[in-house]
């Protein structure tokens, strides 16, 4: 019997969503160079540095990603997705139910597409973004010398066509969700 319902769980249709943002989205140039550290022959001073960057730029794009994931993953309205909230939700030590059985899960909601208006607050939001890490870069690339500077914007360069790449696909219009069968 218990086999039966690990199955059943295992094969109950999911949410549809949409896919996540790839990966290279994300990545910063300072990220890739702390990555390639050894074929830049960043010294330990150069690694602390790079370091200290990319934290202040992940603290500063923190936002923006926060924002950009409520462009493609909003909040249901209130009063949608669930019963209201109990004065001890999101305490860690309320039990989880009885027989320990998991959270309520909201039944699914229709994916509904980007809105033109959702597409270029997308867009917008990847642009700063991208400033972001161009400035944070200029920065680093003062510290590099001549043979790391020619390297770093080699692995830039690439970096950046891959993401264009990524980019295109991901702001890319979705088609509208299949009619139900």
């Amino acid at each position: 019997m218990l086999m039966g319902l690990v199955a059943a769980c295992a094969s109950s249709p999911e949410r549809p969503e949409r896919p996540p943002p790839p990966r290279i989205l994300f990545q910063s140039p300072l990220a890739l160079l702390l990555e390639n550290h050894e074929a830049l022959a960043l010294t330990t001073d150069q690694l602390i540095q790079v370091g200290q960057k990319e934290e202040a730029l992940e603290a500063a794009n923190r936002p923006l990603r926060e924002q950009l994931r409520q462009v493609r993953h909003p909040e249901p309205p209130p009063g949608e997705g669930g019963p209201p909230r109990s004065p001890r939700a999101g305490n860690p030590n309320t039990p989880v139910g009885l027989g320990g059985r998991p959270a309520y899960r909201a039944p699914p909601r229709p994916l509904t597409p980007l809105t033109e208006e959702d597409l270029k607050r997308q867009q917008a939001l990847l642009q700063a973004m991208e400033d972001n890490e161009a400035a944070a870069y200029r920065d680093v690339e003062a510290l590099l010398d001549d043979a790391q500077k020619e390297k770093a914007r080699a692995l830039i360069s690439k970096h950046r066509e891959e993401r264009q790449r990524a980019r295109e696909a991901f702001e890319a219009p979705e088609p509208p969700p299949a009619p139900p069968s």
